[in-house]
Parts: structure tokens; sequence; C-alpha cells
């Protein structure tokens, strides 16, 4: 009886130490995890300006620089294509031998926010791009410049001939501008003069103004950049448990 119960102590303990060299194991692994990931797109700044590097490069390489722009790259993106990866070294090279970079006051980066809203209570997905904007001495805001979607588009539903306002209609005192509002929206531009353009933006903001249409949230976030001489990338952030996560370069570009 002893026996068995002094087996059974023995048995607790090594569970017990198993454990905790597992809880301990994960501990380490999940802070490894953490300091490799680029966990905001100012660390990406850093990362990139060479004023933070990756923990597990060995910074005594000659290439260590390199390396570190190179492993800001989604690994599981470039490898499924031969010729990206040789692109991004040339790169990689390019902004170190010309200690190119990048900052937030520039002008020459993008957010490329991909949006979903409320249309008169319909459910629509639409895209903004914003950049930053100097306001004073080293003081800054994101504005939007572009606006992207189907429900931008005023498409007429026909464009036939038909006179949509009387060639007499002066004489009337254009009684007929209010079929303008009592007629479906998707024949407006049948109404306007042809060489009157209309533009994605400004139909943005007008919905916006008037209350027409309300932003729920932002179901998808990139940033392209434009300050490499010869190259545009855009990363965006990857989700996973990998030395290689965070917001990483997803797309290359050569110009």
């Amino acid at each position: 009886m002893k026996y068995k119960l002094l087996m059974l102590v023995f048995a607790v303990m090594a569970i017990t130490n198993y454990t905790n060299a597992q809880i301990i194991y994960e501990k380490l692994l999940n802070n490894e995890l953490y300091h490799a990931r680029v966990k905001l797109v100012d660390e990406f700044f850093d990362r990139f300006n060479l004023k933070e590097y990756h923990p597990n490069l060995d910074t005594t390489l000659e290439s260590f620089k390199t390396d570190n722009i190179i492993v800001l790259f989604d690994y599981e993106n470039f490898k499924q294509d031969k010729n990206l990866f040789p692109m991004a070294v040339d790169f990689a090279k390019k902004v170190v031998n010309n200690k190119i970079n990048i900052n937030y006051s520039d002008t020459s980066w993008t957010a490329i926010a991909k949006c979903r809203g409320k249309l008169r209570g319909k459910s629509v997905d639409f895209t903004l791009f914003l950049n930053v904007e100097k306001r004073s001495k080293d003081m800054y805001k994101w504005v939007i410049n572009r606006a992207e979607g189907e429900i931008f588009d005023l498409k007429p539903e026909f464009t036939d001939q038909r006179l949509m306002i009387l060639p007499n209609a002066h004489e009337t005192n254009f009684m007929q501008l209010s079929r303008i509002t009592q007629e479906k929206d998707n024949v407006i531009l049948n109404y306007k003069d042809k060489n009157v353009n209309t533009d994605p933006t400004s139909v943005f903001f007008s919905l916006v103004h008037y209350g027409l249409l309300d932003i729920t949230g932002v179901i998808d976030l990139q940033f392209e950049f434009r300050q490499v001489p010869g190259y545009v990338f855009t990363i965006k952030n990857i989700d996973r448990e990998h030395l290689n996560a965070g917001w990483l370069i997803y797309k290359l570009v050569k110009k």
C-alpha cells in the first residue's frame, strides 16, 4: 500500500514538473513571437528605417541591415513566386545602400481603407483613400482624397435620346424640374450637361453630408508606399502565430 502511494506521489510530481516546463516553454515561445511580430505601423517604420531590428537576426553579419528589410516581407506570399523574392532582395539592397527612410509626414504614402456601411439601411462596401496633410508646423492629419465603389457611380438606368426637359420648358417656369426628385435616382445623369463630369468622391461627401450613408467599420486596411524610387510596395497586417507576422510587405511592384 505504501509502495503504491509513493508511486502516485512521484507520478503527480512528474506531471507537475512536465506541466511547469510546458508553461515555461510556451511563455518563451509566445515572448519570442511577440518580439518578432511587427505589431504597429510605427514599428514597421522603425524596422524599415533600421532603428529597430528583428530579434532573430545575427547583427554580426555584414548583410544584417539588408536582412532586416527582407524579413519585413510576407514570406508565405513571396515564396509562391520565384520572381518576387529576387526583386525583394534588390529592393532591400537599394533601401540600405541609398539610406532611404520612410516617415509619417511623407505625402507619398496612402492608407487604403475598405469600409462597410449602410446606404438607406442597405449594407454596402466601398473604399476610401487617405493621405497625410500638414496642418501647421509639426502638425499633421489624415484626409480623404478619393472614394471608390459602385454606390458612387451614378449610372443612369437608360441613356436613350428621349427629352428629359422639353425645349419649351422655359415658358412654364421649368415646372418639369420637379421630375428630377420624383423619378428614380438612377436616371439623374440624363438631366446633366454632357460636358459636366461627376466624381465618386464628391458623391461620397454628399451622401454623408445629407445623412444617407453611414460608415459602420473598416473591414480591411492597407498602406501603399511610393518613397523608394522605382518601386511601389504595400503593407497589411498578417495575423498568424509565426516569427514572420504583423505589418508586412505583401505586395511589391517595380515601376
